[in-house]
């Protein structure tokens, strides 16, 4: 008797039943992974500004501000760091749809000593709604500080 190598019809269509199955499984579990990556590269971004126009106003730069981007400043349109002259230092990119970014303020203000101008602590609460978020904390000294939220300080859509 002869010995016949290969896969037959029926191992294929089994084959590709499971993994159009574990597929339907894994995927939305992976769209939240996906969707949490997205918020904590957002808000070290964030915290990268905050510290970054922080460090120039220490250098001596003087008046140094991250502000929102947009016609009407929104965090969500990105934000991006102003030199005292106007000047954009750098700029940072939207951030994605599934999340919402809000605060009470469209900019942030440091001195020549690194502290925030109208010594007023700042906050900003980015979002995935109903997951999770984190909360970024900028004290009157200027230095930003990250709080985990969860579900219920983010909620649905």
């Amino acid at each position: 008797m002869r010995r016949q190598s290969g896969v037959t019809l029926v191992e294929l269509l089994v084959t590709l039943a499971v993994i159009a199955i574990l597929v339907g499984v894994v995927f939305p579990g992976f769209r939240g992974l996906m969707d949490r990556n997205s918020m904590t590269t957002t808000a070290n971004a964030l915290v990268l500004a905050v510290s970054f126009a922080r460090s120039e106003a220490l250098r001596g730069a003087g008046t140094v501000r991250v502000r929102a981007r947009g016609a009407t400043p929104s965090w969500a349109e990105g934000w991006e760091v102003v030199a005292p002259n106007g000047d954009v230092i750098r700029v940072f990119e939207p951030i994605p749809n599934a999340l919402t970014l809000t605060s009470a303020i469209t900019e942030l203000t440091f001195n020549n000593q690194g502290l925030l101008q109208d010594g007023t602590p700042r906050e900003l609460t980015l979002c995935l709604p109903g997951d999770s978020g984190v909360r970024i904390r900028v004290a009157a000294t200027g230095r930003p500080d990250t709080t985990g939220l969860d579900e219920t300080d983010c909620p649905g859509a």
